[in-house]
Parts: C-alpha cells; sequence; structure tokens
C-alpha cells in the first residue's frame, strides 16, 4: 500500500490538487482536463505508437463500453503457489501488528502488505509491467502510463459470519482524472468471501460533488439492479475498471480474500508519499511507468 501525505501546510497544494479532482463531477469536463494532461505527457515522453494485439483491443471496446473488461487469469496456478508461499513468512500490517498472515489467520478483519513487501514477491512487479496490461493503460490513458498504486489485501469475516469491517459502498475513486486499476483474486472468491461489484457503464454519468457513495437504493433507482456486474471466480481471475465506474468490494461473510490490485493513471496521486524501492532487475521495466515505485 502507498502512504498518504500527513495534512501539512507544506502539503497544501497537493491536497489541493486531490480535491478540485472529487470536485468536478462531470465527465465532458473531466476528459478535457485529462487530454490537456495527456498532452503534455506525449510532449514529454513521446505518444504511445504500438499496434495493439487482438485480446487488447477488446478489453479496450469492453472499457469503452461498460467500463471494465475481464483478462482471464494473468497468474497461472503454479505462480500464485508461489506468492502464497513468499506471503506466509512475511510482515503484514494488521492493526499494530506486523505479523505473517495466511487464509486460516484469526482475528484479523483485514490485513495490508507494504510496498516492498509486493515488490519483493515473486511475479507481481512483472504482471504490473504485463506487455498486454501496458498496451491497455496506454490507449485508455492516451498516454504513456505511470504506475501510481499497487496493495495486497487481505480481507476476512468474523466468527459470527460478519464482515468484520464496515460494509463497503458503492463510490467513484478520484486519484488522478482517469484511473485505471487491474484486480487479481489470490484467492477463489464467491458471494461470500468479498467479490468486486461494479455498475456497468456507469463511467459515462456525472458523479457526486464531493464523491458521496451511493446507497443500493441510489444504484437500483438510477441504473437498475442488472447492471451490478458481481465477479466471482477462482484464483487467477484478473480484470481492469475504469475507477470512474461506481464500484464497491463486498465485505467477507464465510471466506477470506487475498486481493491484488494496481493502478495506472496519467500523474502521480497528490496526496500519496511515494518512497521507491530497490528491486533486483529494475533495469527489465520501463523507468518512467514504474518511477514512483521502483528506484
Amino acid at each position: 500500500m502507498i502512504p498518504i501525505r500527513p495534512f501539512k501546510r507544506e502539503n497544501a497544494l497537493r491536497y489541493g490538487a486531490y480535491y478540485v479532482s472529487r470536485l468536478l463531477p462531470y465527465p465532458l469536463l473531466r476528459e478535457g482536463i485529462s487530454a490537456a494532461i495527456r498532452g503534455c505527457v506525449n510532449v514529454q515522453q513521446g505518444a504511445v505508437k504500438e499496434t495493439p494485439s487482438t485480446a487488447v483491443q477488446t478489453a479496450m471496446q469492453s472499457l469503452h463500453s461498460v467500463g471494465m473488461a475481464p483478462l482471464g487469469s494473468l497468474l497461472n496456478a503454479t505462480q500464485i503457489d508461489e506468492v502464497l508461499a513468499f506471503l506466509a513468512t512475511a510482515p503484514v500490517a494488521s492493526g499494530s501488528s506486523r505479523s505473517p498472515v495466511t487464509a486460516h489467520s484469526q482475528g484479523v478483519s483485514s490485513a495490508a502488505y507494504d510496498l516492498p513487501t509486493i515488490l519483493a514477491c515473486p511475479h507481481l512487479l512483472q504482471t504490473m509491467n504485463h506487455p498486454d496490461l501496458l498496451q491497455i493503460a496506454a490507449g485508455f490513458l492516451g498516454c504513456k502510463p505511470t504506475l501510481s498504486g499497487a496493495g495486497l489485501r487481505w480481507s476476512f469475516a468474523d466468527a459470527e459470519g460478519n464482515a468484520a469491517s464496515d460494509v463497503q459502498r458503492f463510490h467513484r475513486d478520484t486519484e488522478d482524472w482517469k484511473v485505471l486499476r487491474a484486480f487479481i483474486y489470490l484467492t477463489d472468491v464467491s458471494a461470500d468471501s468479498g467479490p468486486h461489484q461494479f455498475v456497468l457503464e456507469s463511467h459515462t454519468t456525472p458523479g457526486r460533488f464531493r464523491l458521496k457513495p451511493y446507497t443500493d437504493q441510489t444504484i437500483d433507482a438510477q441504473f437498475g439492479r442488472d447492471k451490478v456486474l458481481t465477479v466471482n471466480g477462482p484464483r487467477g481471475t484478473s480484470f481492469v475498471a475504469n475507477m470512474w465506474g461506481i464500484h464497491r468490494g463486498m465485505p467477507p461473510t464465510a471466506g477470506p480474500r487475498l486481493l491484488f490490485s494496481f493502478t495506472y493513471t496519467m500523474t502521480p496521486t497528490p496526496i500519496y508519499r511515494y518512497d521507491p524501492v530497490k528491486v533486483p532487475d529494475s533495469h527489465l521495466y520501463d523507468a518512467y511507468t514504474n518511477r514512483l515505485l521502483v528506484c
């Protein structure tokens, strides 16, 4: 997870930039600002000219039409086993504790790994730089993408079968004027283990001032329950989504969920405090795309 800068005087401009984005909820206006930003990035980095593969084109069409796109499985069973074996002894932040966590841990509601652990874990950095994902991100953003965030988090239910953390409500994300996030399930996810939900076609609709969350009743009235896609699937299930679309992560009520997610934007998120990590073979990854996470 990327830490947030404390709200201090020296960070006031960063917080101001962040909240301006939250106060402009109209897609056409946001797209106009995005066009100006990506134009600057293209002047600096050059326009992306790679010819997308058929799979990339299909994903782009789905992102454009409904706001999200399935990607099959970006990690195979052997790779996921290697990820879980590494994490079995890795420290993880759970409240004030930093002890290893597994799918069988008790008395834990959620636990997140820090960025050095994520980047040291086998296969994760490589997946963030998967050629198809970088092409999808470039097509979505209209410029060379920036990896601006990565998260690896366990979510558990309590002993009574209820979510131990607050129920997450439907919302939009505004780390940048355009935000594309990739999700990979590292455990099997069903209706009782915290599936992701996305409101199809909501990425084209205006948001709310200050981006207040949405109730289920509002979603049903404005979009219809048939537009709410619930993503269940075996471990390895992967998808990308436009984070202006309305979405939520359901809280687990029985089984645990381990979710890996990472974010592509045009620019750094203003309120995040980036501390790039030294990793072996960093020369294998594009320096600009990875500059916020990797030395």
